[in-house]
């Protein structure tokens, strides 16, 4: 009997790490089937020639070069890491490349999620714990930087909760983490806050005599986990950045991701979360106080900031999952049930549907965010000088190498009552005022959808021609600013 105990216990781990690469798997085929849509934000394509040019040049950037109304201005590429390792897998495989490595990533991730959550809780726990997180997930899974901080902040989560289920402070192998999180995404500073409050059940939970050397382990770790934090190539200035995005606000009235949470499907299951989360952790306060304090601050932030729902979604359940069990011992993990023929069955057949669908797969930005046939239009008129561009073509013309007018970078750039300013002009009734504004950044043509309110505009405007006009995009210019046809 002891024999056959012993040799289930592989069994049934191989059960669990079985049930994860399904998981994997499944992902995978789901994301490969829609793998197009992932390409659908202007600021992917921005990302990946922010990439290209570090890796040409060696360097990274410190001022504007890629747009004409800030050229010059101080501005940094604090997610260089993640625009190098975009650009890299665009160089070896084109928009599959940038695809499969957001696809892996999120996968890969969710996998590992799932197989930390069976080991604390019972596996439809996990799997349908999982599959919520998806579901919030879906809609901001992009080929964008945040994307590569998934797995950090999974990493840095359990590795926070593990010092708190062991009593001591985090791990130092914690530390190189918030040096990638730093140069990838400029989320990492809420890493530090998280850290800090949970810093106070780290300390709090223990014997009072225990806790001044607690509480001197815990700020020996956030003292070298801010310092990490600074170890990118601007030093300290992304952190200011990320501050003053906060600070001004300009930019987060005209930019979806920043709107409040959207009471969708996605957004029903992101405050449903919150919501049991929330009552979980109240049963016992006094010992989840200040877990509860995380997940308060980042379901609030979340329901400001839609973008948020991604930071929310990921924490609470490795927060909620150790008094969820104690308040339920029904969802305590228990022993794993050896893996059965089906469960390999499954995994066989995922992985070929999968391989097979990642391999037929042919992902492209839309259309709608890549106007190629207006602008080979204007290049083949002959246009040049500054342009005037609608917000969701500069990801497009950066990455063409033309200088836009305004863009996605709209954290650091086109602010001082720069977008005030333009939203106030295309809501004007007369174009007087948008005549105005182009001459006074003197634009001799425009790229800009084909309806919309800039469009409205030039077409009333005196001295400007249509030259080109599609399904997604029009090009305009200034009477006598292009050579004659040939």
């Amino acid at each position: 009997m002891q024999a056959l105990g012993a040799a289930s216990r592989p069994s049934a781990r191989w059960s669990r790490e079985a049930s994860s690469i399904l998981v994997f798997l499944v992902v995978v085929l789901t994301l490969s089937i829609r793998a197009g849509q992932l390409l659908n934000d202007p600021d992917s394509q921005w990302h990946l020639a922010i990439g290209r040019w570090i890796v040409t040049h060696g360097a990274v950037p410190w001022t504007d070069l890629f747009s004409h109304t800030f050229a010059g201005s101080p501005w940094i590429a604090k997610e260089w890491a993640s625009q190098v390792l975009f650009y890299g897998a665009y160089a070896l495989a084109g928009w599959w490349g940038v695809c499969m490595l957001t696809i892996l990533v999120v996968a890969g991730s969710l996998a590992g999620l799932h197989l930390w959550l069976q080991r604390h809780v019972s596996p439809i726990a996990a799997l349908t714990t999982v599959t919520a997180v998806f579901v919030v997930l879906a809609p901001h899974l992009l080929a964008r930087p945040h994307i590569l901080t998934v797995p950090i902040l999974l990493v840095w989560m359990t590795g926070l909760v593990a010092a708190l289920e062991r009593g001591r402070a985090p791990s130092f192998w914690l530390i190189p983490v918030m040096v990638a999180w730093a140069n990838l995404h400029g989320s990492y500073p809420i890493g530090l806050v998280i850290a800090g409050i949970l810093a106070g059940e780290g300390v709090f939970s223990g014997p009072r005599s225990e806790w001044i050397g607690r509480a001197s382990r815990w700020a020996r770790f956030l003292a070298l986990a801010t310092v990490a934090s600074c170890l990118t190539p601007y030093g300290y200035a992304p952190f200011l950045v990320n501050l003053g995005l906060f600070n001004s606000g300009e930019s987060l009235p005209f930019i979806k991701e920043w709107q409040p949470l959207d009471l969708d499907g996605a957004g029903v299951v992101a405050l449903a979360l919150l919501i049991g989360s929330i009552a979980l952790l109240l049963a016992k306060p006094r010992k989840t106080l200040f877990r509860l304090g995380v997940v308060t601050l980042l379901g609030v932030t979340m329901i400001r900031h839609a973008r948020f729902a991604d930071l929310f979604v990921l924490a609470a359940p490795i927060l909620v999952a150790g008094p969820a069990m104690a308040r339920f011992p029904t969802l305590r993990a228990g022993t794993a049930v050896a893996a059965s023929h089906r469960l390999g069955l499954a995994v066989l057949a995922c992985a070929v549907a999968a391989i097979a669908t990642a391999a037929v797969v042919s992902p492209r930005p839309s259309e709608a965010m890549t106007p190629q046939a207006a602008l080979d239009a204007a290049r083949a008129r002959g246009l040049t000088g500054p342009v005037y561009n609608d917000y969701d073509f500069g990801g497009f013309l950066i990455r063409s190498g033309v200088p836009t007018f305004i863009d996605g970078r709209s954290d650091q750039l086109f602010l001082g009552g720069f977008m005030n300013g333009l939203d106030r002009v295309l809501a004007a009734s007369e174009p007087d005022r948008f005549a105005d504004l182009l001459a006074h950044h003197r634009v001799t043509w425009a790229l800009v959808r084909r309806e919309g309110r800039s469009a409205d505009h030039l077409r009333r405007l005196e001295g400007w021609r249509l030259l080109h006009e599609d399904e997604t995009a029009s090009v305009f210019h200034v009477a006598g600013s292009a050579p004659a046809a040939r």
